[in-house]
């Protein structure tokens, strides 16, 4: 997808991406998978090839899980095999094959978070971490608010006992009979 780049650039930037997207393929062994980063941190490439010989590869930003990309390339690879087994497997050059359920997992895994249960898991588990960072982070707060709320009453003790003792003494001359 490339609507955010100028219209212009468009067709450049598909050539590019399709560029490094077979030479990648092309270097990686069947079976295999692969992760490669692009120059000047612009994001990275996750190939797979599956044992069969079909590849796929999902360019992606450079804080795109791995894990999850992998998941995409796997569904889509295997989506696309049930739809058009026995038609690509003879396939050459380049050609043109329907498949909106590509599209469809794009969409999909636009979010991460959504789309793959363990990265869900793990945000949420982020959040119950901060809430709970906060919360040690009050009750420390609150300790050391005591601390300082007992000094002062043993302060105010010993400064009224102090004031008994003293009184107790200045009354010991004026006594009553």
């Amino acid at each position: 997808n490339c609507r955010h780049s100028p219209f212009f650039h468009r067709g450049a930037m598909k050539e590019h991406i399709k560029f490094h997207s077979r030479v990648i393929v092309a270097r990686t062994a069947v079976g295999m998978r692969q992760s490669v980063e692009f120059e000047q941190g612009i994001g990275k490439c996750h190939v797979f090839v599956h044992p069969s010989g079909l590849a796929c590869a999902v360019l992606a930003d450079g804080e795109y899980p791995m894990r999850v990309a992998f998941q995409l390339v796997s569904e889509v690879i295997r989506v696309f095999m049930e739809k058009h087994s026995g038609t690509w497997q003879t396939v050459t050059t380049d050609t043109q094959l329907e498949f909106p359920e590509g599209d469809e997992f794009l969409q999909k895994f636009q979010n991460p978070a959504e789309a793959d249960k363990i990265t869900k898991i793990e945000k949420e588990l982020d959040q119950v971490k901060d809430i709970v960072i906060k919360s040690m982070d009050d009750i420390l707060k609150r300790g050391e608010s005591l601390d300082a709320l007992m000094q002062k009453s043993n302060d105010l003790s010993t400064t009224s006992y102090q004031f008994y003792r003293t009184a107790k003494k200045n009354n010991q001359c004026c006594k009553l009979y």
